[in-house]
């Protein structure tokens, strides 16, 4: 990061007075055939690199404003705990091999192979364990902060200027919520990285023409796509900043210039583009679930467009929403009151203003930021989630990489680039011409005084904002959660069913249907053979079932199951010839399962039909009150069973999902440890 003078710069600069020569502001550095630096060499230049940075007190209050940020997020991420898609993502790795069709299948419109690559990984080592998927992201997200800082050092050179654009960027609310959720933090942290990583050596490739740092671009570009779909849009927006202000003249002419000094890059980048395009689309045709692109609602479609771009993004691009809601078990959703909203457009339209009346090229940076929402972020969400929900207006993490997007542009807008300067340095000395100046006024001290008071008062709203959403958070609630169901797979009764129930809304929300059943998202916290208990539970005497606080216990009909008792003064219900039949709305599915009360003096055979399933029984001596737990995922709209009219004495039976039995029920064994008598039944809310 050694600065170069604008003096330096100009002297490097080639071409004429009015910019139209070679874009290079350094010339390519060129080592004799055969010959380069030995590793010593490099070490002491390293070194003597490193020396020079910390003596340097810009470099120095970057990092110091870098830091701030980082402890701001490590305090968000203490709060926070797995949640949502997260318990999908470890299910799923648990349940399927490592394989390309599982790394490149879609989960809900999401290609990700990189992030489910990740997924697998922790899954076979460290399930569950939030210190290090927290800290994986921490880790990712310090990179990217880094990345961006080392991006703003290489277009614009040292100046203290770029703690402005740095300080938008990584204090931004916009990103807190994308961090605090792992599944989501899996597509838009890496993919900060890789937008940061892009832009740089992109720059570095046009200024010098170099290689490695071309491939390098490409790599990151790759890296952005194994994790995000939005990925595919970085060759797009790495040529829309390069002809915007990399390349001299106007648009058309940098359009031309680019392709006829860059040829093979550019083409490159198309190809990237196109091969992401064709790959998306083809899994997007193969998939087997239909929650990604699709046709939406006209009405879905204009609320979740204006609340992310007239509402979320203005808000928390600058230093909003100060209050967070509604509250959802991911974190706060931005609703802002209509002064916050009023206030925010307000000071983005000043800064647009005061930019263009003091900089000649600004305009172009707010229409490629204007580009970039609506391109990159708005346009596929309403694509992907306007059939579904409108609550998608209001989640910031659809835009929140459009912060770093909005920082880039905001220094673009006020601050010209290497070669700008380059150009103006060489008009100068010829010319004189007033047209390639960057400024049309000159920058005096009090505006300088001026963004340094705004941006200091923008990072007071910015970490207030990080702390309130922190306070949504119910990291401490789900950590319990987890402990709990830990705790409970090491106590595992030998005999006995273990029958699936929901979790609750707070873990995974019930519109996930099955994949929200303890079979499904808590088997990979299970040894092997508990794991296939879970999934394919057998028949027994005695259910268990995990309540709301992940605790293992005794089994009973759940709140939403059909129950068949005897009319009032009978003990058994009513046989022909031992033959009994209700009618009933059975939904099917893994955690349906038929419970049998009954008398029986000796061991006795019975029949089960519900649909299309028939299971013979086996029903165990039971002198009063047994109980025999029958797994039977078939829908149907008729149950009967058979037994033997003298042999056995039916007490009650169910149908539908299991849920945590109240003390005192018939199915609660007496001596099972698991049983608390001073449960009042509360948990059985968490079965709906």
């Amino acid at each position: 990061m050694e600065p170069d003078s604008d003096a330096r710069e100009g002297r490097q600069a080639q071409g004429d007075a009015a910019g139209e020569g070679a874009l290079r502001v350094r010339r390519p550095v060129e080592e004799p055939d055969g010959e380069g630096p030995s590793f010593g060499e490099l070490l002491r230049t390293g070194a003597a690199t490193l020396r020079g940075l910390m003596r340097d007190r810009v470099f120095l209050a970057s990092l110091a404003v870098v830091a701030v940020a980082l402890v701001v997020r490590a305090y968000v991420l203490t709060q926070s705990h797995f949640v949502e898609d997260d318990y999908l993502f470890f299910a799923a790795a648990d349940a399927e091999e490592l394989s390309p069709d599982h790394l490149f299948d879609l989960h809900k419109g999401h290609l990700m192979p990189g992030a489910l690559f990740l997924v697998y990984f922790q899954t076979a080592f460290w399930p569950y364990q939030w210190w290090l998927s927290a800290g994986v992201m921490f880790v990712v997200q310090a990179a990217a902060y880094l990345a961006f800082l080392r991006l703003l050092w290489e277009l614009f050179g040292r100046r203290w200027a770029l703690l402005v654009p740095l300080t938008v960027f990584v204090l931004a609310p916009l990103t807190v919520p994308v961090l605090a959720w792992w599944s989501a933090a899996l597509n838009a942290v890496p993919f900060q990285l890789a937008l940061a990583l892009a832009l740089l050596w992109t720059v570095r490739h046009l200024r010098t023409g170099e290689p490695r740092t071309a491939w390098l671009a490409v790599g990151a570009i790759v890296f952005g796509m194994l994790f995000t779909v939005k990925a595919m849009f970085l060759p797009v927006l790495v040529f829309a900043v390069a002809v915007t202000y990399l390349y001299p003249g106007g648009l058309l002419v940098s359009v031309r210039r680019a392709w006829e000094l860059h040829r093979p890059y550019w083409a490159t980048m198309a190809g990237l583009f196109a091969a992401y395009a064709v790959l998306y689309v083809g899994r997007m045709a193969s998939a087997e679930n239909t929650d990604g692109a699709g046709v939406p609602e006209s009405d879905s479609a204009w609320a979740i467009a204006r609340g992310l771009v007239t509402e979320v993004f203005p808000v928390g691009a600058l230093g909003g929403p100060l209050e967070w809601g509604p509250v959802t078990p991911t974190g706060g959703l931005v609703d802002p009151r209509g002064w916050v909203v009023l206030a925010s457009w307000a000071v983005l339209a000043l800064i647009v203003l005061v930019s263009v009346r003091m900089r000649r090229r600004a305009w172009r940076a707010w229409v490629l930021l204007v580009g970039y929402v609506v391109v990159v972020d708005v346009l596929p969400t309403v694509i992907a989630r306007a059939r579904f929900q409108d609550v998608v207006a209001a989640d910031p993490r659809y835009v929140a990489d459009a912060a770093m997007v909005f920082a880039l542009c905001l220094a673009l807008a006020f601050l010209p680039t290497r070669e700008e300067r380059a150009r103006a340095y060489v008009g100068a000395a010829g010319e004189g011409r007033a047209d390639l100046q960057p400024y049309r006024v000159r920058i005096r001290r009090p505006a300088r005084a001026t963004a340094a008071a705004v941006t200091v008062v923008f990072a007071a709203a910015a970490v207030m904002s990080t702390h309130t959403y922190a306070r949504t958070l119910s990291g401490d609630q789900l950590g319990a959660y987890l402990d709990s169901v830990r705790a409970s797979m090491g106590d595992v009764p030998d005999e006995g069913g273990l029958y699936s129930s929901p979790v609750p809304d707070d873990v995974v929300l019930e519109w996930n249907q099955a994949e929200r059943l303890s079979s499904w998202v808590l088997s990979p916290l299970a040894d092997a053979e508990t794991a296939e208990r879970m999934r394919v539970p057998e028949e027994a005497d005695t259910g268990y079932v995990f309540d709301g606080d992940g605790d293992l216990v005794p089994a009973g009909p759940g709140s939403n199951a059909t129950v068949f008792v005897p009319e009032e003064g009978e003990n058994c219900l009513e046989t022909w010839d031992g033959v009994m039949s209700w009618p009933v709305e059975a939904h099917g599915g893994p955690s349906q399962v038929v419970t049998i009360g009954y008398e029986a003096e000796e061991e006795t055979e019975a029949a089960l039909f519900l649909g299309d399933d028939l299971l013979e029984i086996d029903l165990p001596e039971a002198e009063e009150d047994g109980v025999w737990f029958v797994p039977s995922g078939a829908p149907g709209q008729q149950l009967a069973l058979h037994t033997e009219e003298d042999a056995v004495c039916v007490n009650w039976v169910s149908v539908g999902t299991m849920g945590p039995a109240e003390d005192g029920e018939p199915w609660v064994p007496a001596d099972d440890e698991r049983s608390d008598p001073t449960d009042d039944g509360d948990a059985d809310e968490d079965d709906a």
